[in-house]
């Protein structure tokens, strides 16, 4: 098993990323809710500028959310803390979103692990009343001061081994975080099936697994049904 940085420091990446996001809001008291939302949400799930979301299941493809919405959720157990890699991106992703005004709901999730280095997730993912899906993202979190797309190659771990692309357009999701994929057609239909895997692997056909930072995680945008805002993922 590959073992990957990763220096969980319990409450000391919180209260940097507090202090970070603070910092750039001016200490708003509705943003400071909102890291708090953001915080606390955090489980198996990492939420953007979300509140809750650690609930209900929505179907395959994210067509219905049916959870209702809850400001603090206490951390199921036996649930593995996050990584270090989601929580910075967590706090350098929300305050990308305050800087670009953006009004979707974002989530961030680690990924599980699949057979022969595959990271997974399911496919069934959770939502609450009022969401509907907008697009997912695969952060495979790499420094990318050192580390191009040229020099990683990411692909389905289904039978057809299909290349994912790096996104290149603009997101929410920050430039620090890693490289992007944009995996949303493997979340949105109906065909998707229960779990989408991937592997990475290096284009020297190195391991893959020793450029990253941390194992790859998920990124999704959900649009408040109540909102006529374009801003997207």
């Amino acid at each position: 098993m590959p073992r990957y940085r990763n220096v969980w420091g319990g409450w000391g990446v919180l209260t940097r990323l507090l202090l970070a996001v603070v910092g750039a809001v001016g200490a708003a008291g509705a943003a400071v809710g909102a890291v708090g939302a953001a915080v606390g949400a955090v489980g198996a799930v990492g939420a953007v500028g979300a509140v809750g979301a650690v609930g209900a299941v929505g179907a395959v493809g994210a067509v219905e959310c049916s959870e209702k919405e809850t400001l603090l959720r206490p951390m199921p157990s036996g649930v593995t803390q996050p990584t270090d890699c989601l929580m910075e991106c967590t706090g350098m992703t929300y305050i990308k979103k305050l800087r670009l005004q953006d009004n979707n709901n974002i989530r961030l999730r680690d990924s599980t692990e699949g057979d022969a280095g595959e990271h997974c997730w399911s496919t069934e993912l959770k939502c609450t009343i009022g969401e509907s899906f907008r697009s997912a993202y695969v952060v495979v979190p790499v420094d990318v001061s050192v580390v191009g797309h040229q020099q990683v190659e990411v692909r389905t771990a289904d039978p057809s081994s299909a290349a994912l692309h790096p996104h290149s357009g603009p997101t929410a999701i920050d430039d620090g975080c890693g490289l992007r994929y944009d995996v949303t057609p493997h979340f949105s239909t109906q065909a998707a099936g229960t779990s989408f895997c991937m592997r990475v692997a290096a284009q020297d056909d190195a391991p893959g697994e020793q450029l990253l930072r941390c194992p790859p995680y998920l990124v999704t945008f959900w649009r408040r049904k109540q909102s006529n805002q374009q801003d997207g993922g």
